[in-house]
């Protein structure tokens, strides 16, 4: 079994990394900071590790590493885009960075993992969204909208698969607070798992090919509040 995972070099990426690479899978992994990846790869001296760099936010050379990537692989059968930003207070310069990675760059690896499978006649795409997608924030609408953009494109990927590609699979994770870089200056967290919990939920959700999983799965209590709270006691409560 062949896996890449994109954004490997810290947090859910890095983990994930870790809990695959013992368990005979030939693992491709990338990011922008190459010396986090070969650290894994020494970590792992009997594993077939592939390494390559990787700036979301430029499409075209994201896409390109990609492609070099699988073919150096001589192929892929999961593909889990994990790369993604947020900045608390977010300038505008720093709220069109997060467009850029987190939807425009998400869309640009997605739609050629997606067409990659469609020519292999099966595959596994994996998207590593949020919580923050089911509704918006006062604090980060440019975050939270870019993560209902990534869900809403996995879910009309696997509608997709549904009516043509039926060994497609599509997974849209969910992660609530994960301790990781981007979360470590948030107030008011509540149960927080760490990067390796979340990678062992994350592969088990991989596993059952569940359309939808929300890290931890006590998640989806939070997701069905968000949906059921009207406006005005939401904003009063965030």
């Amino acid at each position: 079994m062949k896996i890449i995972i994109i954004g490997a070099t810290s947090g859910i990426g890095k983990a994930l990394a870790e809990y695959y690479a013992p368990l005979n899978y030939t693992l491709g992994i990338s990011g922008r900071r190459t010396e986090k990846l070969e650290e894994i790869k020494t970590q792992f001296p009997n594993t077939e590790i592939h390494t390559s760099f990787m700036d979301v936010a430029d499409m075209e050379s994201s896409r390109k590493a990609l492609a070099d990537l699988v073919e150096e692989m001589g192929g892929c059968d999961i593909l889990v885009i994990n790369a993604g930003v947020g900045f608390p207070k977010a300038t505008y310069e720093q709220e069109i960075k997060t467009l850029d990675i987190n939807a425009r760059g998400f869309m640009a690896l997605a739609h050629w993992g997606y067409n990659y499978f469609k020519t292999q006649g099966k595959g596994h795409v994996v998207g590593i969204s949020s919580v923050a997608a089911v509704r918006s924030s006062p604090y980060a609408p440019e975050y939270h909208a870019t993560k209902a953009f990534m869900s809403s494109y996995l879910e009309g990927l696997r509608y997709r698969s549904t009516k043509w590609y039926k060994d497609i699979h599509v997974t849209d994770i969910r992660p609530g607070f994960v301790k990781t870089a981007i979360t470590e200056n948030n107030k008011g967290m509540f149960w927080v798992a760490t990067p390796q919990k979340a990678a062992i939920q994350i592969a088990a959700a991989i596993k059952s090919k569940k359309g939808v999983a929300y890290i931890t799965k006590r998640y989806v209590l939070v997701a069905l509040l968000f949906k059921l709270l009207p406006d005005w006691l939401y904003t009063k409560v965030m």
